[in-house]
Formats: C-alpha cells, sequence, structure tokens
C-alpha cells in the first residue's frame, strides 16, 4: 500500500482518522522535544484531543492512565534522543508515572500529562544551551544535573573530567563562565524554582533534598540569584503575578 492508499483508508475509517489526528499531535509534541521548543510546546498541551471510541482499559480511568503512561514513555525516548542523559529521562518517567497511577482523577492525570510535555522539552532545551566545546567539561556539567540533589566536590567533577583539581577549575570556568561552586548552586536553584512550581514540599524539605547546609542559606542563595525569597517565587509562578 503505498501513501496515497494509506490516508485514502485512514480518512474513509473514522477511528482510523482520530489515530491520524492524534499521531499528527504527537509528532508534534516529539517535536518540541526533540529541538527543546519550549515556546511551542505551551501551545500544544492546550489541544485537546477528540474522543476516541476504542479502549486502551477496562475503565475509562484506567483508559487515561495507559494513555498517559504510553506517552510519558516516549517523551523520554525523544528526550533521550536528543541527547539528555538516560538517568535523568529515567528518573523522570519513573516518578510521572508513579503520580499517574496514584491518582484517581482524570484531572490530575491530565495535569501529570501537560508537566511531562514542558519538562522533557526543558530538558532537551538545557541541553542545547549547555553545549560546550570541551568535552571533558560537558560530561562533569552533565554530572551536575544528574546529581544535584547530592553535595558534588570539585575532587568528583575532576575525578570524572581525568584532570587535576587546578587545572579542572580553570577549564570549568573558561567553558561555563561561572566557578564550579556557582554553577552548582544555580543547577540546585533550577531544580528548587521547579520544586517550588510542580510541588508542595516545604521550603525545608527542598533545601535538605538539594543537600543545602541550612534552610536559611539556602533562602539566601535564592534570593540573591533570583531576587526574590522562594515563597515570592511560589506565588508568582501558582498566580502569573
Amino acid at each position: 500500500m503505498n501513501e496515497k492508499e494509506l490516508y485514502e483508508q485512514v480518512y474513509a475509517d473514522a477511528s482510523l482518522a482520530w489515530i491520524a489526528e492524534n499521531l499528527q499531535i504527537l509528532h508534534e509534541i516529539l517535536s518540541c522535544i526533540r529541538e527543546g521548543d519550549t515556546e511551542h510546546i505551551h501551545s500544544l498541551i492546550r489541544i485537546i484531543p477528540p474522543e476516541f471510541e476504542a479502549r486502551f482499559g477496562d475503565t475509562p480511568l484506567r483508559h487515561m492512565k495507559n494513555l498517559v503512561i504510553s506517552l510519558i514513555q516516549m517523551m523520554a525516548i525523544t528526550a533521550m534522543d536528543a541527547g539528555v542523559s538516560a538517568s535523568l529521562c529515567i528518573r523522570h518517567a519513573e516518578r510521572m508515572i508513579r503520580a499517574a497511577e496514584e491518582t484517581d482523577r482524570t484531572e490530575e492525570l491530565m495535569r501529570i500529562a501537560d508537566q511531562a510535555k514542558i519538562r522533557f522539552c526543558e530538558l532537551s532545551a538545557e541541553i542545547r544551551e549547555e553545549h560546550y566545546s570541551d568535552i571533558r567539561i560537558q560530561k562533569a556539567a552533565a554530572y551536575i544535573r544528574e546529581h544535584v540533589a547530592e553535595n558534588i566536590t570539585r575532587k568528583q567533577l575532576s575525578e570524572i573530567a581525568g584532570m587535576s583539581e587546578e587545572y579542572f577549575s580553570r577549564r570549568f570556568h573558561e567553558e561555563t563562565g561561572k566557578t564550579i561552586s556557582a554553577y552548582i548552586q544555580s543547577a540546585k536553584i533550577q531544580r528548587a524554582k521547579r520544586m517550588l512550581k510542580e510541588t508542595d514540599e516545604s521550603l525545608s524539605a527542598i533545601s535538605s533534598y538539594l543537600s543545602f547546609s541550612s534552610q536559611n542559606y539556602f533562602q539566601n542563595v535564592f534570593r540573591k540569584q533570583e531576587h526574590m525569597t522562594p515563597g515570592q517565587y511560589r506565588k508568582q509562578s501558582r498566580t502569573g503575578k
């Protein structure tokens, strides 16, 4: 069957037409993730696909869960293909799939799906923005992003890069424009912003998770980088003001 015949068959059958329409939307979503297009992905999450007669579960809720889980898995694979580390993609996919399984509300499932679209797109965009000429620095930067919740030392990073600590520090600053400690702090604050926006975790819990020495230190670093407190950021991100 050639392409013309395939499309004629697709649009002659209502259920196949649904598949064609939704595959087009899926194709655009995955393209956004592949390209790190964080602007276009927001317009796509507002598109509500038409109803589908076939079921992928015994109940409407199970049907929806299966669709969302499949979408998350496809987006994770696409992000990996775009260069995002497999461990980071798997970690995010596991968290989102667990959240999907635990909810019993379709509205929450849609919210999880939308968050997944944006998050995987952001991960791809970060890779594109932080492409360094020195592959050793690229490797160290990727390690920081993947282990941002841990206490990361200059010694660890220099060993990963295969350089002496002194030479690594100099090359890292030349490539990134930041000191190692400033880069790590920035990565931690970026993760804190996502947690403030997407979760109800307390400031104390976020500070502890990201291995800050104290909540006060976390708040001071956040305020210095974002010019507002974590609490103000959370309120602003949720109200749009």
